[in-house]
């Protein structure tokens, strides 16, 4: 029988049974929608964390202690400059802190480090208002993005340059009070690992050893001279500080993450295939009672020259169809899915929405200034003055500010992807109507003819 023929009469029986062919191909739909929308989703996620981790860097470790009382002294950080494979390193000192903003006391991370190590360290910061500190110390600092907008939809920072902010740090031998000078506001940096700067406020390295009264530090960032030493200095590291301090490197955390994210992405697929199961064995039932209803039409095509093989072929073509249009309508359920799903779990998170940057020198603007305290005027584009190296500030162009942790989460739709759920949804249509088919093709023509 002629393959178009074989069409033409298969999309005439579908039409004929309009109901429970658009049940069929729902069920279809269903298991399709699943699997491209948690692999897109999946996908999504470990492209923004391997995106969140590159602005770290790919030869950046951390050196962090390991056990209660250890701490990092000049000595240290003069012994790991001396390393073989060591482009820098750069000493912090994180503290946790409490800080009245908008008559409410909030919880910061404060983080003393050098003005000059801050781009090096956290690549992507930009200023949202105000200048930088400078290298000589002082009550000066940086607040997060966070830390100025405490409350959702806020558009006006509760925090102001240049006027006082007031902390009380805890420690061991009690609380201290502390005053600082906001001389800038970090634009909303988004989701980060091991130093968030939405919540967090930057002083001086040496402004943060005097409000402790300690001279050293509980983090190193270290660098590489490029990635293919990154792994024999963590080697290094490792066996020269052993059980004191843990040593993690962005390479082999994000090779750790990828394949984490991959396993779940393979699991959830699976789960989600459970449902293309599901309709499976639907377009079994269904494709059986339709055999049982089309006996007589069945007698009369084998009377009228019919083969078993073309009576098979004509079930097999339905079932094609109802993949094809199952998989496809499922595929791009499935990707309109996977960008409301971030929504979704934002919403239910309570991860508010950030509104644009918005940088100038209008009455209520102060003037934005790259690293260094050097004035640059923002342009008519909104462009944005990030932070740079050496004192230098440069001006890339920008339409948004970062995004929240939640909203990052951006789906990755992968054609391969696609494809790959469209074709497997033709194949369990097919192989679910297999039986239905031969069953089909068995019936003896004389008695079909009988059947009414």
């Amino acid at each position: 029988m002629n393959p178009k023929d074989t069409i033409f009469l298969g999309l005439k029986g579908m039409s004929e049974r309009k109901v429970r062919t658009g049940l069929t191909v729902l069920c279809v739909m269903i298991g399709v929608t699943a699997i491209v929308a948690l692999i897109s989703l999946t996908s999504g996620i470990s492209n923004s964390i391997s995106a969140e981790l590159s602005k770290i860097g790919p030869t950046t470790l951390f050196v962090m202690p390991a056990a209660p009382g250890t701490i990092f002294t000049g000595e240290d950080v003069a012994e790991i400059s001396s390393f073989p494979n060591v482009s820098s390193i750069v000493p912090m000192l994180k503290f946790s802190a409490s800080m009245m903003v908008s008559g409410q006391n909030e919880s910061v991370t404060v983080y003393g480090i050098d003005n000059s190590s801050i781009s090096n360290t956290i690549g992507g910061l930009s200023l949202y208002a105000g200048t930088t500190y400078n290298g000589t110390g002082g009550p000066a600092a940086l607040v997060g993005y966070d830390v100025a907008f405490p409350n959702t939809g806020q558009t006006v920072p509760s925090i102001t340059p240049d006027e006082p902010i007031y902390l009380k740090i805890f420690q061991r031998s009690g609380t201290k009070s502390a005053t600082l000078v906001p001389i800038g506001i970090l634009n909303a940096y988004g989701s980060s690992f091991f130093v968030s700067p939405d919540g967090s406020v930057f002083v001086p390295l040496q402004e943060a050893e005097s409000l402790l009264n300690r001279y050293s530090y509980n983090l190193l960032v270290v660098k590489a001279t490029n990635t293919s030493t990154v792994s024999s200095l963590d080697t290094l590291l490792s066996d020269v500080y052993n059980k004191k301090a843990t040593v993690i490197s962005v390479q082999q955390l994000t090779s750790t993450v990828s394949s984490v994210i991959g396993s779940i992405s393979l699991l959830l697929a699976g789960i989600a295939s459970i449902s293309l199961l599901v309709a499976g064995i639907s377009i079994l039932s269904i494709m059986m009672v339709s055999v049982n209803e089309r006996i007589h039409e069945i007698g009369i095509l084998k009377s009228i020259g019919f083969r078993q093989s073309d009576i098979m072929l004509l079930f097999l073509s339905e079932a094609v169809i109802i993949g094809l249009i199952g998989g496809m309508l499922g595929s791009a359920l499935g990707a309109g899915a996977s960008y409301i799903l971030p929504g979704i779990l934002s919403s239910a998170g309570n991860i508010r929405a950030i509104p644009p940057a918005r940088h100038g020198t209008g009455a209520n603007m102060p003037v934005v200034s790259g690293l260094g305290g050097s004035p640059v005027s923002a342009t008519p584009d909104g462009d944005k003055a990030v932070f740079g190296q050496g004192g230098n500030a440069h001006v890339t162009t920008s339409t948004s500010s970062g995004s929240s942790p939640g909203s990052s989460y951006k789906p990755s739709i992968n054609l391969a992807v696609i494809g790959s759920a469209v074709l497997l949804a033709v194949i369990v249509s097919v192989i679910s109507s297999l039986y239905p088919a031969w069953k089909a093709s068995r019936i003896d023509p004389i008695r079909a003819l009988r059947t009414e």
